[in-house]
């Protein structure tokens, strides 16, 4: 496991990685003459650090690792590709598998919880293209079987033959199996939970993509409300509806911030933005756009029955540039959301173009539930059998309050009803809510928590201020996190320093300001139920 004399770092330098079984273990190259179920070993070789940089040129991997890439066939149709990478030296004995965001369709070196994060953290690490190549829908009509690799089978086939490369190569099993991931790759978390309970016995799931069906209902309803004669909302009337919403409700966590630290218990009216009779203007809001406002905040409602079908969209940082401007306001709902129902529902190939007006959200999302949410969607409450599979497994779950992409009231609602289905559920599960972040980073709140160690450091990598580390204590050691410290670095960036730290609670905990000290400091708060006067000194159940 770990080369610590001079004999040893010579022969990791030949393509060995000892431990205490090496006899058993397989060097590098050696592993393309592996054979495994359904799997093709394409490539074995040692990288050095540094030489490898990831398509997307991100900085490169920094970890002298066995880099191994392999193809998985479970179906005539099929073609999973994947890769784990082992570090040569200092394995800290454990895997920690990426997931991959979006349509997928490329391996995850280096955005949340990517190979990168994972070898820096000492774990060998995974990914999976989930049996595509491109982050578009348009591999999927006519494809059945791609569409369950994608949906969940690539994931799972991913993790049981990483695992079995680890123990070639090491002579020894991974002690322990993790999951990080954010968006799709959180749906996945869940999926891999709900499917697979054996695969992993520590989760973190960040902003579930889980309820799919209906998340993507929901991006066509606000194309719909926004494609309206005179509904577009420029970037300066997001920022007054930015701006009215903090007036309205800032202070009510006692601390005037700029942070809502739970936008439920805003109240803004679009109607309080409306121009004068026949007037237009750059921080005011004209009738259709009131109407659109309105709509994207309410979410889809069946147009027969009356029922949600999913939760609307918080306005207290809707001018944000990476919030509704990109994606409500912006293309990118628009592109996932036709994506789904052209490519996937309806089975239109590229490059035909679906009419998004066309939806019908009685008839067509009934459709979608039937024939794809028992693929796509990871919405099963009762976790009993993860809980067999592994009676010391975890799971963590964040998500940012004011998620663009994916409501976080949807998160909430899951979280909720996995309390009610499951005995204990706080002994084995936990939900964080991050205030003021947006899609999986960003936005004006502390929203650095090491979900993404590269990208999004936390102050220090302990279980203290950072998640990975939280789930690895809980697992290994049995204490459960009860406050993550998360961090608010200037423009996001690391290298400039610190604005703002800010515990983030056990929900249904909120951080609460104490009355005394900095506002910017985390040791001014405390967790504190917010029907109650509980706090972090006492019992967190």
């Amino acid at each position: 496991m770990r080369a610590t004399s001079l004999a040893a770092l010579t022969i990791v330098g030949a393509g060995w990685c000892l431990s205490g079984t090496a006899a058993a273990a397989t060097p590098c190259a050696g592993l393309v003459d592996l054979h495994l179920p359904d799997t093709t070993i394409l490539s074995a070789a040692v990288v050095a650090a540094g030489t490898f940089v990831p398509p997307d040129g991100t900085v490169a991997i920094d970890t002298m690792a066995c880099r191994v890439a392999g193809s998985i066939k479970p179906t005539s149709d099929s073609d999973i590709r994947f890769e784990v990478w082992m570090p040569m030296t200092g394995w800290n004995g454990k895997f920690l598998s990426s997931g991959e965001g979006g349509f997928a369709g490329a391996i995850n070196y280096s955005a949340i919880g990517g190979i990168a994060d994972a070898l820096r953290r000492g774990y060998a690490g995974g990914s999976t293209d989930t049996g595509h190549v491109g982050g578009t829908p348009d591999f999927e009509p006519g494809h059945p079987e791609k569409l369950i690799d994608y949906g969940y089978r690539g994931k799972h086939l991913q993790a049981v033959r990483s695992k079995d490369i680890i123990n070639a190569f090491y002579g020894e099993p991974a002690r322990h199996s993790y999951f990080s991931s954010c968006s799709n790759g959180g749906r996945q978390a869940l999926m891999e939970i709900q499917r697979f309970p054996q695969d992993y016995d520590g989760v973190i799931v960040g902003a579930p993509a889980n309820d799919w069906t209906h998340l993507l209902t929901g991006f066509v309803w606000n194309e719909q409300a926004l494609a309206q004669p005179g509904a577009a909302l420029s970037v300066s009337k997001l920022q007054a509806i930015q701006k009215a919403t903090l007036a309205s409700c800032d202070g009510r966590d006692d601390v005037v911030d700029g942070v809502v630290e739970d936008p439920r218990r805003c109240a803004f009216e679009p109607e309080t933005l409306a121009c004068a009779a026949g007037v237009d203007g750059a921080s005011c809001l004209t009738p259709a756009q009131v109407r659109a406002v309105k709509k994207i905040m309410a979410g889809p409602r069946n147009p027969r029955t009356g029922a949600q079908i999913y939760p609307g969209y918080f306005t207290s940082a809707a001018g944000e540039a990476a919030a509704w401007p990109t994606w409500i306001t912006g293309p990118v709902q628009g592109f996932f959301g036709n994506g789904f129902f052209a490519r996937f529902l309806f089975q239109i190939p590229a490059p035909a173009v679906w009419d998004f007006n066309t939806l019908n959200f009685d008839r067509d999302v009934a459709l979608a539930d039937a024939t794809m949410a028992p693929i796509l969607s990871a919405t099963q409450t009762d976790l009993t059998p993860f809980r067999r599979a592994h009676p010391k497994g975890r799971i963590i779950m964040w998500h940012g309050w004011e998620d663009p992409a994916i409501t976080s009231v949807g998160a909430v609602a899951y979280y909720e009803r996995v309390l009610h289905a499951n005995r204990g559920t706080k002994d084995f599960f936990r939900l964080f809510m991050v205030p003021g972040m947006l899609h999986c980073g960003g936005g004006p709140g502390p929203n650095a928590f090491g979900q993404g160690y590269a990208s999004a450091p936390a102050l220090e990598r302990n279980a203290e201020h950072d998640v990975v580390s939280a789930l690895e204590r809980w697992v290994e050691h049995g204490i459960a996190p009860r406050r993550i410290v998360a961090a608010k670095y200037v423009n996001d960036d690391p290298s400039k320093g610190v604005v703002r730290t800010r515990p983030l609670c056990v929900y249904p905990k909120q951080a609460q300001y104490v009355g005394r000290g900095s506002t910017d400091d985390a040791a001014s708060f405390r967790c504190r139920n917010p029907r109650d006067d509980d706090d972090d000194e006492g019992d967190d159940d």
